[in-house]
């Protein structure tokens, strides 16, 4: 559980800070005032913008350690017998029915969590498909000029 928690912390805290750091500043018009052919803004990942493979590989293995680990830290409180060595196993015997609701409800949240989370990228996914096989209008890039 110790290690599933330690794999949960480094998975988050890469996906916040991504390898490489990210840009501190907006790069869009060189000093004379002119387009720059590779502009860049603050707060995108560094790596994206000088690798985009690796980037593609850390954004596709980064979440399955955090999701893997989150399943086994689940699966441990659940109280599956493994073993004989669960929660439910080393508790009170009066506490055992309060600890299975408590882990039952854990568990349906948890799996209402991840449903949520796959219904939402099953719609973007869909989205994405639409804008590319021309059935839905492209997103209007917004220009920071008009914000100022």
């Amino acid at each position: 559980m110790v290690v599933a928690s330690l794999l949960v912390t480094v998975a988050l805290q890469a996906a916040t800070t991504p390898p490489g750091g990210v840009w501190q500043d907006d790069y869009k018009v060189n000093a004379n005032g002119n387009p720059v052919k590779e502009p860049h803004m603050a707060g995108t990942s560094i790596l994206a913008h000088i690798q985009r493979i690796a980037y593609g590989q850390f954004m596709i293995f980064n979440p399955l350690p955090f999701l893997s680990s989150l399943s086994i830290i689940l699966l441990l409180l659940s109280g599956l017998p493994i073993k004989r060595r669960s929660l439910r196993n080393i508790s009170l015997a009066d506490m055992r029915g309060m600890l299975k609701d408590v882990t039952d409800v854990s568990v349906v949240c948890w799996l209402c969590l991840m449903g949520v989370v796959f219904m939402g990228n099953v719609v973007r996914l869909c989205v994405w498909v639409l804008r590319k096989w021309g059935y839905l209008k492209q997103k209007e890039k917004k220009d920071s000029d008009e914000d100022d």
